[in-house]
């Protein structure tokens, strides 16, 4: 192989590892007994209130960065806090419906020598017109269970809230 080839070989594939990728949010499975057995007595739905759909960069090193938004983000947040909920919710409750209003409104990871730490800010606006704003700090080996076990760790942290506890039990 001549030096001219290879080197436009060795070029190609630098830059094919450099750039923005998408990150598309998954479902990090939560494992029974991170959340309560939650007392609720009326039908809650969890609403996304994040209007922003402007590319939101969630990772970057090294000539690498993955990009989302954060209406996505907050959309996985809403199905799966709804998702944990649905699993207390008595088909004998009262008529009331509750809401909870979730704005994602900062995801990012950071390489850390050989793991990844990541840090999500959420505010959640309850139906009876309390406003929760949290910061939630995740960590893991691989980059992408990073991020998606971030969101994961903020819904954990959403409903076990002693405040959102309590408007779901009232």
């Amino acid at each position: 192989m001549n030096a001219k080839l290879l080197i436009i070989i060795v070029t190609t594939l630098f830059l094919s590892a450099c750039g923005t990728r998408p990150y598309i949010p998954q479902e990090y499975p939560l494992r029974d007994g991170l959340i309560p057995q939650l007392s609720v007595n009326s039908s809650v739905t969890v609403n996304n209130s994040q209007d922003s759909t402007t590319e939101a960069i969630v990772y970057s090193y090294a000539g690498t960065s993955l990009a989302s938004n954060y209406k996505d983000i907050t959309q996985l947040m809403v199905q799966q806090a709804g998702k944990e909920i649905s699993k207390s919710f008595s088909l004998d409750s009262s008529d009331n419906e509750k809401t909870i209003d979730l704005q994602v409104n900062y995801l990012k990871s950071t390489y850390i020598a050989f793991f990844w730490k990541s840090e999500l800010k959420y505010t959640a606006v309850l139906g009876n017109n309390i406003s929760i704003n949290k910061t939630v700090n995740h960590s893991s080996g691989v980059l992408i269970q990073d991020l998606n076990g971030c969101i994961a760790e903020s819904v954990i942290d959403l409903l076990n809230d002693p405040e959102v506890l309590a408007y779901l039990s009232e």
